[in-house]
C-alpha cells in the first residue's frame, strides 16, 4: 500500500508498507530498521520469539517516548519481560502488524512527537 503525508522536512516517514519490508521515502529495507524522525537504523532483532531486553536497549538509546514495535502482517506478542523493560524505563511500547505501525508512525512523527518504528522484517 502506498501513502504520503506532508511532514517537516527531512523526516523520514514510511512511503509503502509490505510482507517483505518498508520503503523510507524510495530506499528499501528488507531487514529489520528502527525508524525515527532523524534517522533509520539497523537493528539486529529478527523475530518475536527472539527479541531480548537487548535488543529493545537499541531502540531506548535514540529517546523515544514511544516505540512501536513491528511484528510483521500479524500482530504477536514479545515476552512480557520485553514489555515490561520498556515500560520501566518510562518509554512507551505498542505491538501492531506492519500496517497499523506504519500508519500510525507518519502520523505520530507528522505531529512532531519522539516515536520510534522498531519493525521486524525478515
Amino acid at each position: 500500500m502506498r501513502f504520503a503525508q506532508e511532514t517537516r522536512p527531512n523526516t523520514h516517514v514510511v512511503s509503502r508498507y509490505a510482507a517483505d519490508g518498508l520503503w523510507i521515502g524510495t530506499n528499501h529495507y528488507a531487514t529489520s530498521v528502527i525508524v525515527t524522525a532523524d534517522a533509520v537504523t539497523p537493528w539486529a532483532a529478527r523475530s518475536v520469539a527472539d527479541l531480548s531486553t537487548n535488543d529493545i536497549d537499541a531502540v531506548l538509546a535514540l529517546q523515544p517516548e514511544l516505540i512501536l514495535l513491528s511484528t510483521g502482517t500479524q500482530q504477536r506478542f514479545p515476552a512480557p519481560a520485553i514489555l515490561y523493560h520498556a515500560l520501566t524505563r518510562r518509554v512507551g511500547i505498542e505491538v501492531m502488524e506492519i500496517g497499523g505501525a506504519a500508519r500510525t508512525y507518519n502520523v505520530l512523527v507528522g505531529d512532531g512527537r519522539r516515536v520510534a518504528l522498531a519493525a521486524l522484517i525478515g
